[in-house]
């Protein structure tokens, strides 16, 4: 009994690190990679994505510069998203009211996530803390290992299937997705009255998304293989008090 009841502890603890390792992966693609933008506003060429739809002109310095302060506000860091810049060489500001509205969601998914987080990573260290003091380091390393080993399997195999299928219709599962977190509806926008969907075209979003899920696998398949090396070397422990 108090082994299994161990090893239910070891999944919370695992899915909670999962979890944590995802959080961390968006951030170090999306905020780790100072050239990314750049590089991707250069491979879709959104500067004149947005001169052909909407008649205006802006520098990429400006439009990098844009992005920039929105990843700042996403993250909480920002109290709004009045940005203002260079466009047809006159000051305005880039965001208008209905994307702005749909960016306070998004700041309000992602702040949430950076919450759950902290709570997570809390939460993970007071389990691991409890294991060590009732089952000793070397059998609260054998159930955390051997938990996240179990649980890691089948995210992974969820993760690998989700991507197989976005891989295979990009559009229908981002918009899946835009319906299920942004169900008010505020998230579609026209290229020719959007500045926004013209600085961010669903390639973008794609490759971010492809970015995140290898820094993620990596990621896990790092912990995976030392959750492997530690059970072999605790597995004596397992039958502790």
């Amino acid at each position: 009994m108090k082994a299994l009841y161990r090893n239910i502890l070891g999944m919370i603890f695992s899915v909670m690190l999962l979890f944590i390792i995802f959080v961390t992966s968006f951030e170090v693609a999306c905020y780790g990679s100072p050239d990314f933008f750049r590089n991707e506003f250069i491979k879709y060429d959104v500067t004149g994505s947005l001169e052909a739809w909407m008649g205006e002109t802006m520098s990429l310095d400006d439009m990098c510069h844009v992005l920039d302060q929105t990843m700042v506000y996403l993250r909480g860091d920002r109290e709004n998203l009045i940005i203002e810049t260079t466009i047809n060489g006159q000051p305005a500001f880039f965001y208008n009211e209905d994307e702005a509205s749909h960016m306070a969601d998004v700041r309000v998914l992602f702040v949430k996530c950076l919450f759950l987080r902290a709570i997570f990573i809390l939460t993970a260290l007071a389990i691991a803390g409890y294991l060590i003091v009732v089952a000793k380091p070397g059998g609260a390393l054998y159930y955390l290992s051997t938990s996240f080993i179990k649980v890691c399997a089948w995210i992974l195999a969820v993760v690998l299937l989700i991507g197989a299928l976005a891989a295979t219709d990009f559009t229908k599962y981002f918009t899946i997705f835009h319906e299920i977190f942004f169900s008010q509806g505020n998230w579609m926008f026209d290229p020719r009255e959007s500045r926004m969907i013209n600085m961010l075209p669903e390639g973008f979003f794609s490759d971010c998304a492809l970015k995140i899920v290898l820094t993620f696998i990596a990621s896990v398949l790092v912990v995976m293989a030392l959750s492997m090396i530690i059970t072999v070397f605790t597995r004596k422990h397992k039958n502790d008090r």
